[in-house]
């Protein structure tokens, strides 16, 4: 199977203006590097030359005394004679070797005697000029590297940005059933944790790896330049690190993966316990809770321990066998120099070129485990990325016809719907026609699957068996985008978002006026307590509404459905948090909404299922009854006890 990781670099090359710059500020750091270290051998010739010396002076001149002998005066004059003529700069020396009698092309060739009468021949100023040329190579290759650096780490955070966009963008699509099957803390730490790692494994490609190989790759061919033979036998122990560090990639890969996953269940440890904070403190249950973290805690620690093992190991293996090859060539070299007469120089450059081309080996340990690290974290990504998704994502365009505003009916034909891993369905077989412009009322005990029915409405969840109809259309073969503008939710739990409190009421529907927001929040009876406030509409909200009490965050939500101006409104108990006075206003509200949309409410208030035109009795998934209240009550035992238990009386 492709690795993961390499399949995730796709991504990489949608950028590919940034890239070409960042490949090209790598090559000139690169090459600027290699021949930065080619220089060392011309200055080692011209620090460690003994062919141009000149002749002992003193010698010379007691030799050429004319108080000696006629023939030793000759012999003076003779070595004078003999270094001159046989002197050769080392440079010039060098050149001549490397570059002009070399068999190679003609364009190295004429730089090399383009260099020969370029050069001085004095040593000194030939140091000084290698200096120079040293220094500007530095320079260059500087601003190669600062190039390169600046375009990569662009590539790679634009990269886990879109990662991250694209989760989120997929997990708003997948469908209900399955985020309620999973949970979100785990989707919560791939979109956090495991883009940040497959970042890391990027910049370890692109930013230092890219450099760093570049320049290894560099010094090597000009140490194979200087001198193959020594070049090469330090090439043979290549094939036997690779092969090991494949070996220690796939085991950090799946040790990674694993504490991925004990990662994500330590998230969602902490957001149980912290949006559930109330309870923990009020049942005094926090050394429950510390228990329950300490347990994810110390195997997400043994799970990274494990994998902080086996890099500790590969890096220490890898470097040694580099020593080893290294002494190797030094005793092959050796062994050159004193039988065979190759040079120091060449020796002591190609060494240190080696050594340095040696830092890719070692750098490809660290490589080799933060790609095994990255490519567990990239195959999760792409889980999300593969989880079905609804109609009319952007993977999946829904191209279904358009539902007409509803106007007649709504009908659940022969329903049932169970959830995964369930025995028992959540609704079984319900069959209900409720006309257009009427209120039903959705009552039963806990768990008669009120809440599952009504999610069927907006697709939320689709039917096992069965159909549900508006105005004869099958909502299953409409888009789906015009059938939820169609309906407006306000669910038992109240959903606020940061922000003022006209985005919040105004969510859904960003294009509405200040005017609109108004009279939605006048229709919900929530307009008085926000003008209360300091800055009223654009009074900002915390984390879940934060800083308002149930009632209001409540009445905000209603606000929020009304402006939608739905044809179909569900309110999911809706008044649950709402107190006597601001009940009776909704209901007022309310009624005045019935004459142009339909209305399903699930209700624990008695005013409430009064009021409404049907009242639907729901016991096992399954319709028991259905009726006004006052027909329920004299034919069915399981309402009246329902009325009397659980039905809450409007306050006086």
């Amino acid at each position: 199977m492709r690795n993961p990781f390499w399949k995730s670099t796709r991504i990489i090359f949608t950028y590919k203006r940034l890239l070409v710059l960042g490949v090209v500020g790598a090559l000139i750091s690169a090459i600027c590097f290699g021949a930065g270290m080619s220089m060392l051998l011309p200055t080692l010739v011209v620090l460690l030359d003994d062919e141009s010396a000149e002749p002992d002076k003193a010698l010379v001149a007691t030799l050429r005394d004319p108080a000696n002998p006629e023939y030793v005066r000759k012999t003076g004059e003779w070595l004078v004679d003999t270094h001159e003529h046989r002197y050769e700069p080392p440079m010039q020396r060098l050149f001549r070797e490397k570059l002009i009698e070399a068999d190679t092309w003609v364009w190295v060739q004429n730089l090399g005697r383009w260099l020969t009468i370029q050069v001085p021949t004095d040593p000194l100023h030939t140091f000084i000029a290698i200096m120079i040329a040293i220094s500007i190579l530095t320079v260059i290759g500087g601003a190669g590297r600062y190039m390169h650096e600046v375009f990569m780490l662009t590539i790679i955070s634009r990269a886990a940005m879109s990662w991250r966009a694209q989760m989120f963008r997929r997990l708003l699509r997948v469908p209900m059933v399955h985020l309620l099957r999973t949970g979100s803390a785990d989707y919560i730490s791939r979109i956090n944790m495991d883009a940040q790692l497959l970042a890391a494994g990027y910049r370890a490609i692109l930013s230092r790896t890219l450099a760093e190989v570049l320049k290894g790759s560099a010094v090597f061919a000009g140490a194979l330049y200087i001198n193959w033979k020594l070049t090469a036998v330090a090439a043979f122990g290549v094939p036997i690190i690779g092969v090991l560090l494949r070996k220690f990639g796939k085991a950090i890969r799946r040790a990674t993966r694993r504490a991925l996953t004990h990662r994500g269940k330590l998230v969602g440890v902490v957001k149980e316990s912290l949006d559930g904070v109330h309870v923990v403190k009020a049942h005094t249950a926090e050394g429950t809770e510390r228990r329950k973290f300490a347990v994810f805690n110390r195997i997400l620690f043994n799970e990274q321990m494990r994998v902080r093992r086996i890099r500790a190991f590969a890096g220490p293996l890898v470097e040694s066998l580099s020593v080893l090859g290294v002494i190797l060539v030094a005793c092959i070299s050796a062994w050159l120099i004193f039988r065979h007469g190759e040079k120091p120089a060449e020796f002591m450059t190609v060494l240190v070129m080696l050594g340095a081309a040696g830092r890719s080996l070692k750098l490809m340990s660290n490589l080799n485990n933060q790609i095994a690290e990255a490519s567990a974290a990239a195959e999760r990504i792409l889980e999300v990325l593969d989880l079905p998704t609804e109609p009319a994502a952007p993977e999946q365009p829904d191209d279904k016809p358009i539902l007409p505003r509803h106007k007649r009916e709504v009908h659940f034909d022969q329903v049932s719907f169970a959830f995964p891993n369930q025995d028992r369905p959540a609704v079984n077989d319900v069959n209900l026609k409720v006309p257009f412009g009427h209120m039903v009322a959705i009552v039963g005990g806990n768990g008669s699957g009120k809440t599952t029915l009504l999610s069927l409405l907006p697709r939320l969840l689709d039917p096992s068996i069965g159909s549900v109809r508006i105005d004869d259309a099958d909502i299953s073969e409409v888009n789906l985008r015009s059938l939820r503008q169609q309906i407006g939710v306000v669910s038992q739990q109240t959903v606020l978002f940061r922000g003022t409190i006209a985005q919040n009421i105004a969510y859904g529907r960003p294009e509405a006026t200040l005017e609109d927001i108004k009279e939605a929040a006048v229709a919900a009876r929530a307009h008085d307590f926000i003008a209360a406030l300091p800055d009223d509409y654009d009074t900002g909200l915390g984390e879940h509404g934060s800083g308002l009490s149930g009632g209001q965050r409540q009445r905000l939500c209603i606000a929020r459905a009304v402006l939608r101006d739905p044809a179909i409104l569900i309110l999911d108990e809706a008044t649950s948090q709402i107190d006597a006075d601001s009940e009776a206003k909704i209901s007022q509200a309310i009624r005045s909404l019935r004459r142009s949309r339909t209305i399903f409410v699930i209700a624990h208030r008695l005013s409430t299922v009064i009021d409404a035109d049907q009242i639907v009795l729901l016991e096992a998934g399954s319709v028991a009854d259905q009726g006004t209240h006052q027909e329920l009550l004299e034919r069915n035992d399981l309402y009246r006890t329902l009325a009397q238990n659980q039905l809450v009386a409007p306050a006086k």
